[in-house]
């Protein structure tokens, strides 16, 4: 008698426990999953970038005037138009401009553009403008596309010919 007095007395309070449990279904299926494959590298091909070479007198031999970008890495854009008669505009990314006119380097192959304060010097070869470091510095050596301003578009007036960076 003991036994059925626990007996009944422990069924209802296992029941409630049961009832107060997660009572949850679980998929107890396995899904199978192809194995990944390790990485492989992946060798690009190579492009090769030009860089002309900056002749001895560029500005005799050279077609410098007309419109300079210089993309950044964060995709942002400078400009610089060369006007035939020393002059240039320069537009920062924020669509601001600056206006004035460049001066020659000794070497005829150089353009020096004051701006903020600051002299900038530029190497004139084909189609492009290379920024150097320091008036002085060498027209050859390494370049890179951080300091290659290359040609956009020629600067014209309004006959089509290369004009004035100034009007």
């Amino acid at each position: 008698m003991i036994i059925s007095t626990r007996f009944a007395l422990a069924a209802p309070l296992a029941l409630a426990v049961a009832a107060c449990g997660d009572t949850t279904d679980v998929d107890e299926r396995v899904v199978e999953t192809p194995e990944l494959e390790t990485p492989t590298d992946v060798t690009l091909p190579e492009v090769e970038v030009e860089y002309p070479e900056v002749p001895v007198n560029a500005r005799a031999s050279v077609e410098y005037a007309g419109t300079y970008e210089l993309h950044t890495r964060d995709d942002q854009v400078s400009t610089i138009t060369l006007g035939e008669d020393d002059t240039y505009i320069w537009r920062a990314p924020d669509g601001t401009e600056t206006r004035g006119s460049f001066t020659w380097g000794e070497d005829n192959s150089r353009i020096l553009i004051e701006r903020d304060g600051e002299t900038q010097a530029y190497a004139v070869a084909e189609n492009v403008l290379y920024r150097l470091p320091a008036a002085d510095a060498p027209t050859a050596g390494e370049r890179s596309e951080e300091t290659t301003w290359r040609r956009s578009a020629p600067a014209t007036d309004d006959d089509g010919a290369a004009g004035s960076a100034g009007e």
